[in-house]
């Protein structure tokens, strides 16, 4: 096991939850603004017998809305063993990710954005994936329970595939909705299309569905699907990555 991994993965995910915390303490008293709120989730998976398997994941998101802006935070993490404990380990999974996206609003709908998005994957020989751009975007529907809203702006890509080491400029389209319920519940889904301006054959898609379940007013159940898409992989490694993930979520 690549304790020093596992490690630093454990101590980021509770960095981000203090500071988290720690946003939202320090916001209270400020009658003028909407204060930060957010969720952090855990999975475990273990498994001993004829399989020994071991899966962690975990996420934390701190967002804020205040006049005409929006912020978002998010970072998530997998950690996996197959034969765990045996002399054939193997890893299962090793990734991490974080964002930052910031939206100002020009009208009610109308809005500019600018992501920051960051990515490492063992398996997928992806050491790092760096993307940074400013998009222009719209909310079809926006209500309570209801928002549907798209993006499109370019945005510059850096990153280390392999032995590879390269940067260029892709346009960032990007569309998502998401439903919440009465009770706390809600489903949503996210797609994300990032072709290079002057090869259109090298190209990324991310794309996400999930639902959440209430438990009660600060616990629900989590389930998530993400497929994640590399025209151009690195040597040896496969385009197409399918992760299904379930954790339980403190919301706050």
């Amino acid at each position: 096991m690549k304790i020093r991994t596992l490690t630093v993965g454990i101590s980021a995910f509770l960095i981000a939850a203090a500071a988290i915390g720690w946003a939202q303490v320090a916001k209270a008293d400020d009658v003028t603004t909407t204060n930060w709120h957010g969720n952090v989730a855990f999975g475990l998976s273990l498994a001993r017998g004829n399989s020994d398997t071991f899966l962690m994941n975990a996420s934390a998101l701190a967002a804020r809305e205040w006049n005409q802006n929006e912020l978002k935070f998010g970072a998530d993490g997998q950690y996996g063993l197959n034969n765990w404990g045996q002399s054939n380990q193997t890893q299962s999974a090793d990734s991490v990710h974080g964002f930052a996206d910031y939206k100002r609003l020009f009208t009610e709908r109308l809005y500019g954005d600018l992501n920051v998005d960051g990515t490492h994957d063992d398996l997928a020989d992806l050491r790092y994936r760096l993307i940074v751009g400013p998009a222009i975007g719209y909310y079809f529907i926006k209500s309570d329970a209801t928002r549907v809203n798209g993006e499109i702006g370019p945005s510059f890509i850096y990153e280390k595939l392999g032995s590879d080491t390269q940067g260029y400029v892709t346009m960032r389209v990007t569309e998502r909705a998401e439903h919440s319920f009465n009770k706390g519940s809600k489903i949503w889904e996210q797609v994300d299309y990032l072709p290079q301006v002057d090869d259109f054959n090298n190209y990324l898609v991310n794309s996400e569905v999930g639902a959440e379940a209430a438990l009660n007013t600060r616990l629900s159940l989590r389930i998530c699907a993400k497929d994640q898409f590399n025209s151009r992989p690195a040597a040896g490694r496969k385009e197409n990555d399918i992760t299904l993930v379930s954790a339980l979520v403190f919301k706050y």
